[in-house]
């Protein structure tokens, strides 16, 4: 998850339970308007749609869960995975429920300039995954990026930075499930506790029987669902709206400034400099080369060229994500919904634009953007808990038994999450605080990660230390100065690498023979 996307605030949620829009007329201002109250029913087409993706994904879970046979297939997909489902994959593990009703929610609030966050955000830090740092994880030999850096720096750098990755997580699986479970009373009327139990177990099945593989295949199969669905809004509601050029009329003549790329340097949430520093330079390379979650299906690849193919080819399509999860947005606005809150932008247009099938669909493409952030959090939360810190832990651990231990975490963390999402609603800030946690640390990862792959200086003592006190740094900034994240990651990033630099002067470093595989020569310190 990056740090910077906007959350799906509790306010907005839960407004989407009492104050859903009812189908009118075809016509674009009879869609304007909400009905003052709707009953929450379900076509019966677009009922039949949900519950065939339901036992499709289920299918697939049990189906690949005849091919796990050790640890390396349930973490790593006995390292069979090809560069398109890799590439799928990513991007389904990338746009959950911030992605996608949380851009729409921002698009509507503040236009395209939400689309830096998937253009400026990700796509040059994808190409330097692709080109610079997967190849260096895989010459290491390492099933995660804690588990790089141990062996980079030592056994405390990798411990600290998998505690880190650990709790972040399971914050964030617990918000997945709540948002899934809120998405889930808002179409069909579930209360809660059965919508949490429903999706626990369906995701439960394929992420603990078929592991990473099932946890690919089933992403690559939601985010086709995502692309197809984003497709059909684009052409319902240029179509609705009389052309693309009349869309763009409509649009800038109540909101002249929502076709502006960059937003003003005073803007409170997302000034263009902090965009370029904090997000451009610091918190997109901090997730896309230090995320486990995205780039354990890289480590899980056939060959390490499908691995930086596969990247690459979630970069292509990274270029055409905005268009999908912006629209709808925009759409809103061009259409005069009638909505209290921006998030409830996509929402409104499921339910006012898309034909019967179509919204089922959509809903579908939903619940796959949710489930993907859910599966892919506990994958590798599992795997980080069982080598970067049972095996640091414990010296006298038995490899063989890391199949069970991880299958057993793996539901541990999801009734971890079942457990924590029904308080969600309750604690309001618990989003803020999340997006908080990650701009702590991703500055100071950044540079150890940067420093440690480019140069031979950065040593084992000086590691440790910059990611403790850039941390500790970070929190100054946001507690005593109310920094905005973005610059507090991008000055927690410059000055852990000053700081690594410096200190690593004064300590021993490793030995070339230690780092041979795990940085590149030609940045080698004389």
């Amino acid at each position: 998850m990056l740090a910077t996307q906007r959350p799906l605030s509790r306010q907005v949620s839960l407004s989407l339970v009492s104050a859903l829009p009812c189908k009118h007329e075809d016509s674009v201002s009879a869609r304007s308007h909400f009905c003052a109250s709707r009953e929450i029913n379900l076509h019966p087409i677009d009922l039949a749609v949900v519950v065939a993706y339901v036992a499709l994904i289920t299918f697939v879970g049990i189906r690949f869960s005849q091919r796990v046979k050790t640890a390396k297939d349930f973490f790593l997909a006995g390292r069979s995975l090809t560069w398109w489902v890799i590439g799928l994959s990513i991007i389904g593990t990338n746009v959950d429920t911030n992605g996608y009703i949380g851009a729409s929610g921002n698009a509507y609030s503040i236009g395209i300039a939400q689309a830096n966050f998937e253009w400026i955000g990700a796509i040059p830090a994808m190409i330097i995954a692709a080109l610079i740092f997967i190849p260096l994880y895989w010459r290491a030999g390492v099933y995660s990026i804690p588990e790089y850096l141990g062996l980079r720096y030592n056994a405390a750098v990798r411990v600290v930075s998998a505690a880190i990755v650990v709790v972040v997580s399971v914050f964030a699986m617990g918000i997945a499930m709540w948002a899934l479970a809120v998405t889930l009373q808002t179409f069909i009327g579930w209360p809660i506790w059965l919508g949490i139990l429903v999706s626990g177990t369906v995701v439960g099945l394929y992420s603990i029987a078929g592991g990473l593989a099932a946890v690919a295949i089933t992403d690559s199969i939601q985010v086709c669902i995502m692309f197809v669905c984003g497709l059909i809004i684009v052409g319902i509601g240029i179509s609705d709206a009389g052309g693309a050029d009349s869309f763009a009329s409509k649009l800038l003549a109540e909101n002249p400034t929502h076709l502006s790329a960059y937003l003003p340097a005073d803007h409170e949430g997302y000034p263009w400099h902090g965009v370029i520093l904090g997000l451009g330079l610091v918190l997109s390379p901090a997730y896309w080369v230090g995320s486990q979650a995205i780039l354990q299906r890289t480590l899980g690849a056939k060959t390490q060229w499908d691995a930086s193919a596969g990247m690459m080819f979630a970069a292509l399509a990274k270029t055409f994500v905005p268009l999908l999860i912006i629209f709808p947005g925009l759409l809103a606005l061009v259409m005069v919904a009638d909505i209290e809150y921006p998030d409830m932008a996509l929402p409104w247009v499921i339910k006012n634009v898309l034909p019967v099938g179509v919204s089922g669909l959509m809903f579908v493409a939903i619940i796959a953007a949710l489930q993907s952030s859910i599966d892919s959090s506990i994958n590798s939360t599992a795997l980080i808990i069982t080598r970067d810190i049972r095996h640091v832990m414990m010296k006298n651990h038995n490899p063989e038994a890391d199949l069970v231990i991880g299958r057993m975490l793996t539901l541990g963390l999801l009734l971890c999450a079942m457990g924590i999402a029904p308080f969600i609603g309750d604690l309001g800030g618990i989003f803020n605080f999340l997006q908080f946690l990650l701009s702590l640390f991703q500055g100071p990862l950044l540079a150890l990660l940067l420093l440690g792959a480019l140069t031979q200086r950065a040593t084992a003592s000086a590691g440790i230390i910059t990611l403790a006190s850039g941390v500790v740094l970070a929190g100054l900034l946001s507690w005593v100065l109310d920094m905005n994240l973005l610059f507090v990651a991008f000055f927690s990033f410059c000055y852990a690498v000053v700081a690594l630099w410096t200190i690593s002067g004064f300590t021993q470093p490793h030995s070339q023979e230690h780092l041979r595989n795990l940085t590149y020569s030609p940045w080698r310190d004389r």
